[in-house]
């Protein structure tokens, strides 16, 4: 079962990258801010391109990873200039936590960080409904069968 990134997640960061664009044009073309001369309003600039940086490679991770659920484990694909792959199996899961903010507790999506054997970790990202797949997880991991 591929997992799919919520779309509501999805258009909150492109809602907040477009307010971040419309405020700096602002600040450029209606107060003139200089950004070589250190003003309230030119650290204000910095602080607002700093976070739509950050946005923007928050968005080009949800696009460039892909998650699956196999029978045997979960695996984890990045696809950039060249594939990698991650695959933990059932077995080999040590812990798995499911992260929702305050937005996505009211809009249905949140996070599943599974965390396997030695350093292999892997954080599902900006996911709808990600109680039924964190309950699938545990469901197929030795700690949630029932014996």
């Amino acid at each position: 079962m591929r997992i799919k990134p919520s779309i509501i997640s999805e258009m909150l960061n492109l809602i907040l990258i477009s307010l971040i664009g419309i405020i700096l044009l602002l600040l450029f073309i209606s107060f003139k801010v200089n950004l070589f001369t250190i003003t309230p309003l030119s650290i204000f600039s910095y602080v607002l391109i700093i976070i739509a940086f950050i946005l923007i490679d928050e968005i080009l991770i949800k696009l460039l990873y892909t998650y699956e659920i196999e029978e045997d484990g979960i695996r984890e694909i990045f696809v950039l200039f060249s594939k990698k792959e991650t695959f933990i199996p059932y077995p080999n899961i040590m812990k798995v936590n499911l992260y929702k903010s305050f937005w996505g507790r009211l809009l249905n999506y949140g996070n599943i960080i599974i965390h396997g054997s030695g350093e292999k970790e892997i954080v599902i990202r900006g996911i709808r409904k990600p109680e039924e797949i964190y309950e699938t997880i545990k469901n197929k991991t030795k700690g949630g069968q029932k014996e």
